[in-house]
């Protein structure tokens, strides 16, 4: 949205090692899709191993809900395993419905105590 976002210390990393570990990395934003080339140069840019990226249609009121749904979608239609997600304590409550163990939900950014028995 028009500032160029930090990169967590470590956040590279993480991702890499799921990628080296033979895992598919799947980027999903509640950004819209008009955000596309934006997202895709910044990820490029700061390293991020390639993966698929999935963004909202347009603009939207509910993007967690889109998020949810489309990972849904790969679950069912797919037949993809999710077995870990990260993202701010808004996306909790997205993997939470997935049906992922709280120890397979990690908050990316400041620790939230009313979140701690809901993800790491």
């Amino acid at each position: 949205m028009g500032s160029d976002p930090k990169v967590r210390a470590g956040a590279v990393d993480v991702v890499r090692h799921w990628q080296d570990s033979g895992y598919m990395i799947i980027y999903v934003t509640g950004r819209p899709d008009m955000q596309k080339h934006r997202v895709v140069a910044w990820l490029s840019q700061h390293n991020f191993p390639h993966g698929a990226v999935s963004f909202c249609d347009g603009l939207t009121h509910d993007p967690l809900r889109q998020k949810a749904a489309f990972l849904q979608s790969l679950r069912t239609e797919a037949e993809i395993s999710i077995v870990a997600g990260y993202g701010s304590t808004k996306d909790v409550s997205v993997y939470s419905s997935l049906g992922l163990a709280p120890a397979h939900i990690y908050i990316v950014g400041r620790a939230v105590k009313k979140f701690h028995n809901q993800c790491q």
